[in-house]
This record gives structure tokens, sequence and C-alpha cells, in this order.
């Protein structure tokens, strides 16, 4: 719902006219990490996620590297993030959550600590029904889009410089990223490394078709769209009405808090992998650490996010770098390499090369 609402109009950065294509270039482009995602899976199903894999092809030296940019990257994540919720996404549709800025953000840590402090069935009903109103309410914007602004074929054209939609491609493909999240739970989910390869055989193509279908309308839509605080509640809010608006804006909200709450999982089961040690207790020392972290961010929680923001996404891109980079590596250990191997390998690091460069040079990160 994030992707949809929030992320992807910001991210087609100019090609606004040429939605359709921009969106259809990023599946398409994110399909061959998703490629590499799903090989390594199908001889590796384990609760370290991509750090296994990146185990598996090099072994354990570079892949604590790897595990070590992520850790640092999801934990400033958790960070961050509440405070962005708190002061940059409920003041879209309800002004005056800033005159309680410090309560709802230290109210929201707490609730996002007791929910992972809950037994997993609790965490992960939380995180599941989340995800079905995502689905929900995503749907509700595309409907709301095609049927004010329709979907014009040209949306699926290059309009002016083709430099700015492979551009937006680049950046709307990187958003797809946190799909590698259900990978960390390959050890313990029923099924295992089958299961997960389904859930992204199955939820890749279902939220790309979604997506795709939600944006293509913003070709018809002018700049007060897609430069709004968050496009959808925008849209949401000028055709039904401020009850939907309402509505989608606490959507998107969900949405990012569900997102912590997978990245705590994950972090979780990543460290209990490397430390040998239950899920449980290092859901216990992640929060340990996550609460007197977030306390510290309440010092200046306007800007923890443009402060933590740069250096997450410059390590996210690095581990996701190395997952990709070293994919021949893994393939050589089971078979010869074949140019085809290379060439996925080549350009899902190209992809993240470009998430780097635009993690390091943009001001803010994004």
């Amino acid at each position: 719902m994030a992707l949809i609402a929030l992320y992807i109009p910001a991210a087609l950065d100019g090609a606004a006219s040429s939605a359709g294509l921009t969106v259809v270039m990023a599946t398409l482009l994110f399909v061959f990490p998703l490629a590499i995602w799903y090989r390594y899976s199908e001889r590796i199903a384990s609760s370290g996620g991509l750090y296994a894999f990146v185990e598996a092809a090099t072994g354990p030296t570079i892949a604590r590297v790897q595990a070590g940019f992520w850790i640092i990257s999801y934990f400033l994540y958790l960070v961050y993030t509440v405070p962005y919720i708190v002061y940059d996404l409920l003041p879209v549709v309800f002004p005056e959550a800033s005159r309680y800025g410090l309560l709802l953000d230290g109210l929201l840590v707490v609730l996002v600590t007791a929910i992972m402090l809950s037994p997993l069935i609790v965490t992960l009903s939380v995180t599941a029904a989340i995800a079905g109103l995502q689905i929900i309410l995503a749907v509700v914007v595309a409907g709301v889009s095609l049927a004010h602004l329709g979907a014009p074929a040209a949306a699926f054209v290059g309009h002016g410089n083709f430099a700015t939609v492979l551009v937006g491609a680049g950046k709307t493909s990187s958003l797809y990223i946190c799909a590698s999240l259900p990978l960390f739970l390959g050890g313990e989910v029923r099924g295992g490394g089958r299961a997960v390869r389904r859930a992204l055989l199955w939820a890749f193509p279902v939220v790309a078709v979604l997506t795709i279908v939600a944006i293509v309308p913003l070709a018809n839509a002018g700049s007060a769209f897609i430069n709004a605080d968050i496009p959808g509640v925008f849209v949401a809010q000028t055709y039904s009405g401020r009850m939907l608006g309402v509505i989608v804006g606490v959507g998107v909200a969900l949405s990012v808090a569900g997102l912590i709450i997978a990245e705590f999982i994950a972090l979780s089961r990543l460290l209990g992998t490397i430390f040998r040690r239950p899920g449980r207790p290092m859901v216990m020392v992640i929060s340990a650490l996550f609460l007197p972290a977030s306390l510290i961010s309440l010092l200046n929680p306007k800007e923890a996010y443009s402060l933590l923001l740069k250096p997450s996404l410059v390590a996210l891109w690095i581990s996701q770098l190395l997952v990709v980079a070293v994919y021949p590596l893994f393939v050589g250990r089971h078979r010869n390499a074949l140019l085809g191997d290379v060439v996925l390998a080549a350009v899902a690091s190209l992809l993240m090369l470009f998430g780097l460069y635009t993690a390091v040079t943009s001001s803010s990160g994004t």
C-alpha cells in the first residue's frame, strides 16, 4: 500500500507522463534480483536469509560483512521510521497529531516492541492482518484512480527525455527490495524453501500488476497529485471525500508500521542464525537496543528521518549488492556457471549499484 500510495509517485521523478512504461520497466528490472533469490532458495532454506545465500557462495567472512551492512541498515530503519510515521505521515490526515508527537512516538515504539515480544503467532497474525488490509486499500486506491483519471494508453509510451524514464524505472524498481524479507523465514515456515519460493512467485506478480494498474492513471494527473505529501491520500480525498482520504492515510501509516514489524522479525532470525541462538532471545536483544535508540531519537525526532535515512540506504544497497554479485560463485559450487548466470548477476548488480549511487548522491538518500 505504501509503495503505491506514497513512494512510487515520487520515484517517477519527472516521468509521470510515462507512468505505465516506467513501472513496467521497473518490474522487469527487478525480475533479475528476484530470479537470483529464487535460485538461491532452491538449495537453501534458512532463517539466515540473504546471509545464508552469501555464506553458501563465498564462506563466512564475506557473509558476515554482508550481514553487518544489512543489520545496520534495518536497525536504523526501525529507529527512524517511527518518527517518520508520527511527524510526516499522520499529520497529513490528522494535522493535530503534530501537537502530540512525542507521546505518539513513544506509544508507537512501545506498541511495536509489545507486538514483537508477544508469542510468534500474535506477531505473525498482526503482520498478516496489516498485509490483508493493504491489499484491500490498494485495490480501492487503484479503483478510484482509474474511475476518475482513466488509464491512458500513452502512459506506456516514452515522452520527452527517455533517460528520465530510465531513472524513474530504476528508482521505482528499487522499491520492491523489501520482497527479500520473507526469505528470512525459510528455516521455520511450513514447507521451507518451497513455501518461500511459492510466495515469491505468487506475491510479486500480484503486487506488480496492482501497482501498474494503480500508477498508470497518474499519467493524467497534475503535479498537485504527484507532489502531494501522500499522493494516494490526495487522490482518495479529492475524488471520494475526506473519509476515504483518512482511511487511506491511516492505511499507509499501518503499511509502514507493518514493515517495521517484518524487518524486526527478519533481524531476529538473522541474528539467531549468526549467533546460533533461538529467535526469541534475539527479539529481546533487539528490543533492548531499539527502546533506548528510539528514546535518543526523541531528542530531535523531526530530524531523525533525514539524519539516518542516507546511511541506512547506503548500507542496504551494499548488502544487497554483495548477495547478487557473488551469485556466479554460488552456481560454480554446484555446476559450471553459464553466460546466463553471469548476465543475471551483472544486471542485478547494476540495479543495486544504481540504488547505491542514488542513496549516496541524493541529499535525502531517496
